[in-house]
């Protein structure tokens, strides 16, 4: 039957030592979820039936409360919704055709967990997502050129204070940080987000450090996580926005 991948993680040394410590909740749709060992490695499945893939908000949370269960126990190399292979067999397939990619991300990403810091700047700042110049009857050409002009400008201006004010969290909190990536909002050019891949045990030294930060940066500041490293769970020929 289908399976649904929530997850791949080093496999135990032994059967009996797989599932000690490890509990995991019910996976989408309820179904439970198990591990499909292959060498090194274990995936997290749970059976799938097409009916139920399609995402939704409910199915969504039940899939990342697998992924935070994982990564509360062991490091794990989170999977996209909808990673599903035929049966068993291709999930074994899967682990030993990407044994290294796998293994080499695992290890990339032990004892670690991601923070984030949304960079928002000051409304009166943001300009909109998508300006849009309409000509009024009886405006003068210059006029309408004018406006665009000053659009263009604000617009320029606003990203230029946001990639200062990113830049600014990322030199700040990267010394705290394994790696670091940024994302920018392409809907809203007042957003952005850093994403920090930190060591468990740095946790509340990074809290403490951004409370700091917060208090001085101009730009709004909102922090999250720990969470799955998901940002980081890339192959190193797609890590061209991770520093």
């Amino acid at each position: 039957m289908p399976q649904l991948v929530y997850g791949i993680v080093f496999a135990a040394r032994d059967r009996g030592d797989i599932d000690e410590g490890l509990v995991l909740p019910a996976g989408v749709a309820g179904a439970p979820v198990r591990l499909i060992e292959e060498g090194t490695l274990a995936a997290a499945v749970s059976t799938i039936a097409p009916g139920d893939l399609a995402p939704s908000v409910a199915r969504a949370l039940s899939f990342s409360r697998v992924v935070e269960a994982l990564h509360s126990a062991r490091t794990v190399l989170p999977m996209r919704y909808g990673n599903v292979c035929r049966d068993d067999a291709e999930v074994v397939d899967l682990l030993r055709a990407r044994a290294g990619e796998y293994g080499a991300i695992l290890r990339r990403l032990d004892g670690c967990a991601e923070m984030g810091v949304r960079v928002l700047l000051p409304l009166e700042r943001t300009p909109a997502s998508s300006p849009r110049f309409v000509e009024v009857a009886g405006a003068s050409g210059r006029g309408y050129l004018t406006r665009r002009a000053a659009g263009y400008a604000h617009a320029e201006a606003a990203r230029c204070a946001l990639a200062v004010s990113t830049d600014r969290v990322r030199q700040a909190l990267g010394g705290l940080a394994v790696r670091t990536a940024i994302d920018h909002d392409r809907d809203d050019a007042g957003l952005s987000t850093v994403h920090f891949l930190i060591r468990r045990d740095s946790v509340e030294r990074f809290r403490a450090e951004f409370r700091r930060i917060e208090r001085m940066e101009p730009a709004r500041l909102l922090l999250s996580g720990p969470w799955p490293p998901s940002s980081f769970a890339v192959l190193e020929r797609d890590r061209s926005r991770h520093g």
